[in-house]
């Protein structure tokens, strides 16, 4: 009966540890969509996100599909504009169920643009998918509200 258990306990400890790699890929993904973001890396970004047609960015109301749409029309505009540019997410929290993660967030942007000093602090989702191995964004929704004057 001992080795039954001791069989057991040792089969269900090997999904845990897949799960807590893939939950650490998934965090990683999240983090570098950040730290590619700020540094304005927009090849970097071409690499986390699904390249399809039906991925959906969403930024409080708005609404980019595909991520070819959301870089050219939104991203790389936007990028352009920001100087003194600080953008962090933090309290990162993935869940992962097979081949599909989701991960909430908190996040921070701090940059100067052409129409002022802009803070911002907010919360995300991402949803994200693995395909050969390597987890994909195919989803995100941001919302943020400006920082009070301190």
């Amino acid at each position: 009966m001992a080795l039954a258990g001791a069989a057991v306990g040792a089969s269900m400890a090997r999904p845990a540890r897949a799960q807590n790699h893939d939950e650490h890929l998934v965090r990683g993904v999240i983090e570098a969509l950040a730290a590619f973001s700020q540094a304005k890396n927009v090849a970097g970004l071409d690499t986390l996100y699904a390249p399809d047609a039906w991925v959906r960015i969403v930024e409080g109301a708005g609404v980019n599909r595909g991520w070819v749409d959301y870089r050219d029309h939104h991203l790389a505009p936007e990028l352009a504009e920001f100087q003194n540019f600080t953008y962090r997410y933090f309290e990162i929290e993935p869940q992962v169920r097979g081949n599909v993660a989701w991960a909430s967030f908190r996040y921070e942007l701090i940059a100067d643009t052409p129409q002022g000093h802009v803070e911002v602090e907010g919360r995300g989702t991402a949803i994200l998918e693995k395909r050969d191995g390597r987890w994909l964004i195919v989803h995100t929704h941001t919302s943020g509200r400006r920082r009070q004057a301190r």
